[in-house]
């Protein structure tokens, strides 16, 4: 499967590559790269992570008008070259344990900031997974 780290149906109409692009609302803001593997994924970078921040900010930034058929949230901490932590919060679902594609989301941009190397580890609350991207960039 390769990503596309596009927004499917941006509110205007827009297919871009966004990649590191901000979010604001009530009066926070967020740096956040999109991912479509198979449905919409919006990964957040962070310096730290936890279920606190996926369940505050998660159901706000899954209804933004940004993303129109809502979106998957990932909140990432990089621990290493080749390990990174999030927390899920999963559109019409809500706070998640674990995801294949939020982990596949997630590790692709991690790969593509430069943050980690092709074979990454994501860890998450429900537990762990590797993750390969090949030089074509499939996972």
């Amino acid at each position: 499967m390769i990503p596309r780290l596009t927004v499917p149906h941006l509110e205007n109409g827009d297919r871009r590559e966004v990649i590191q692009s901000q979010i604001n609302f009530d009066g926070e803001i967020f740096t956040f790269c999109a991912a479509t593997i198979g449905n919409p994924h919006c990964v957040i970078p962070l310096t730290e992570v936890n279920s606190a921040i996926a369940k505050k900010y998660g159901p706000i930034l899954e209804i933004n008008p940004l993303f129109p058929n809502r979106t998957n949230v990932q909140f990432m901490q990089v621990l290493n070259r080749n390990t990174i932590k999030i927390e899920i919060w999963e559109r019409g679902a809500g706070y998640t344990l674990a995801s294949g594609s939020s982990s596949s989301a997630a590790a692709a941009v991690a790969h593509k900031l430069g943050l980690c190397d092709s074979t990454i580890t994501v860890q998450m609350p429900g537990g762990e997974i590797l993750i390969q991207i090949n030089d074509d960039f499939n996972i």
